[in-house]
């Protein structure tokens, strides 16, 4: 009977041990956390709870525009294609590059993006061949 007794001690100690250290090191590690990347990651997610839903809205109200301009122009693609991208296209989620300015933010998409690269006149690499 006396050893339950002191197996039941052992097993109320261990758990007892781990959670009394995880507590004194709990200070140490909230001290290496940077307060700005906390405000940083508060502003991303409370941004995106705001800007996620109108990109959104932007989008879905783009995509019907631009249905009904290529149905009033008679099936210009041309302007269908600039509504239709510059609604569509852009960043849907605030990112922490956004936040501290390392990277822009785009709410409307480009509607002339730059031409893609053309790999057809790219010299052949010299593979010492």
């Amino acid at each position: 009977m006396q050893s339950v007794h002191r197996s039941l001690r052992v097993r109320g100690a261990v758990p007892a041990l781990l959670i009394a250290g995880l507590i004194t090191f709990q200070p140490a590690l909230a001290r290496a956390a940077e307060a700005k990347h906390v405000g940083v990651g508060s502003a991303c997610a409370l941004g995106n709870l705001v800007y996620g839903p109108a990109k959104l809205v932007l989008m879905l109200l783009g995509s019907l525009t631009a249905g009904l301009g290529y149905a009033v122009t008679a099936g210009d693609l041309d302007v269908t294609r600039k509504i239709f991208d510059s609604s569509v296209m852009g960043d849907y989620v605030l990112e922490p590059a956004h936040i501290t300015g390392e990277k822009s933010l785009e709410f409307f998409g480009n509607p002339n993006p730059p031409p893609a690269d053309d790999w057809s006149n790219a010299p052949a690499a010299n593979n010492g061949f």
